[in-house]
């Protein structure tokens, strides 16, 4: 599977005109591009592994899907390569902004967080129905990540791990809809041109959860013909 990097690296990818299978060699092909076997020291071979254990961990949903994941992922990638925000990031927070937006709804059961706790379901008893959903999709993504015939993280140092598992979190966590307002609100005092200089600085992580948030959402962004079957499905999502 070949596409111009113009493409990937832009709003103009549409997930839906490619085949699953594609959409594995797209996938590692955006880690390629920017070197991440090299630069923090995970083998090409490691990725494969668990592009594929991500691809087998999506549930057949109509929206929430592998589709969805990499639809996230790719309009990640294109944000912070168009708002140079990857300038600003280490080559391990990289790397982990770029696999959190692939593991931001592993597993998703295609309901929602009031339903889970409304329901009485064994998630929200475990999570104490806090954010559900988004503790879930970190708790897999560190499963997979860390199974013993993966070991994607097998040649971090202790730092490197932590430092990469907070971004990872702090990413996945960002997408529950519930803070939506403490991110709106954050932000428009950033962009309100009374905030004093020194209080309109938006750090690397507030950035990054923005970015992800957006990516989540980003349909409307896309040219018309891109989105449409993502916004019907969405429509009739639990």
């Amino acid at each position: 599977m070949t596409l111009p990097v113009q493409v990937l690296q832009s709003l103009e990818c549409d997930a839906l005109s490619f085949s699953s299978d594609d959409l594995l060699h797209l996938t590692l092909e955006i880690f390629l591009e920017q070197e991440f076997p090299k630069k923090v020291n995970v083998s090409e071979e490691k990725l494969k592994k668990f592009i594929l254990c991500v691809r087998s961990c999506m549930f057949d949903n109509p929206y929430h899907n592998w589709f969805h994941a990499f639809d996230v992922t790719q309009t990640v990638y294109c944000m912070s390569l168009t708002g140079e925000t990857y300038k600003t990031l280490t080559d391990v927070e990289y790397f982990a902004l770029i696999v959190s937006a692939l593991c931001h709804d592993l597993e998703h059961p295609g309901v929602n967080n009031p339903f889970l706790v409304s329901s009485r379901s064994d998630l929200a008893t475990l999570y104490n129905d806090r954010s559900v959903l988004e503790n879930h999709h970190c708790c897999r993504a560190f499963q997979l990540m860390l199974h013993s015939e993966i070991q994607l993280l097998s040649e971090f140092t202790n730092a490197q791990y932590i430092a990469f598992r907070a971004v990872v979190l702090n990413n996945i966590l960002a997408t529950d809809m519930a803070r939506h307002g403490e991110y709106t609100t954050k932000l428009k005092r950033l962009t309100d041109p009374n905030t004093p200089p020194d209080d309109r600085k938006m750090d690397k992580q507030f950035e990054m959860e923005i970015i992800i948030k957006c990516a989540d959402t980003s349909n409307v962004l896309q040219a018309f013909d891109c989105p449409i079957l993502f916004v019907t499905l969405k429509s009739f999502r639990c």
